[in-house]
Order: structure tokens, then sequence, then C-alpha cells
């Protein structure tokens, strides 16, 4: 029964920090690191492994944002160097985006497998 509550307690928690605005940066940070710190059930995991996969979700969404920022300039009054650079900013972070979300997924394939193997 308390793993019950315990998972409970921790699914709750991992949704508040998904949605946007519910709790200080600086909360959810902690909330995150004390449930690294404390998973220990098969359960808790696999919310872990959920909570990555939605991470690398919104990853993936700042990769298409930037790119579509990328096309977007050149089309406005912006030309020449000024372009290129603003261009080569959104490609970056693009990128770096892109790197996040497949770290984000391997840390959800990690806690997956720590599931499975978790008695």
């Amino acid at each position: 029964m308390t793993t019950r509550i315990g998972t409970a307690l921790l699914l709750g928690a991992l949704s508040l920090y998904l949605s946007p605005g519910l709790a200080a940066a600086e909360e959810a940070d902690s909330l995150e690191q004390v449930v690294i710190e404390t998973a220990t059930t098969p359960a808790e995991h696999v919310a872990l492994a959920s909570h990555y996969r939605g991470k690398a979700e919104h990853a993936r969404a700042d990769v298409s944002r930037h790119e579509k920022m990328r096309r977007s300039y050149g089309l406005g009054p912006i030309k020449g160097t000024q372009v290129m650079k603003m261009q080569g900013h959104c490609k970056k972070l693009s990128e770096l985006s892109g790197a996040m979300a497949t770290e984000y997924e391997g840390l959800a394939k990690e806690h997956e497998a720590a599931a499975k193997t978790t008695p």
C-alpha cells in the first residue's frame, strides 16, 4: 500500500513539474532531483521515463521552432551579414535542442530498463 501511495505522489509531482507555470523552476529542479535520488520501484522508473520522454518532446518542439525562425530571417528588412549571424544562431540552438532531445530519450530508455530489472 505504501508503494502505491508513493507512486501516486511521484506521478502527481511529475505531472505538476511538466505543467508549465505551476511551480517555480528552482522548486521543479529540486523535485526532479529528489525523485531521481529516491526512485526504487519499477513504477517510479516508468514515471521518470515518461518525464524524460516529455522533456525530449519539448526539445524536439524547440528544434522545429528554431528552424522556422532560421528560415524566417532574410524575409524581412534585415539583410546581409546580420541575417547570416541570426540564422547561424538559430541553427546552433536547433542543433543543441536536437542533442538534448537525444539525451532525454537515452535517459528515458535507461529508466525503462531499470523498471524491468528493479524488483
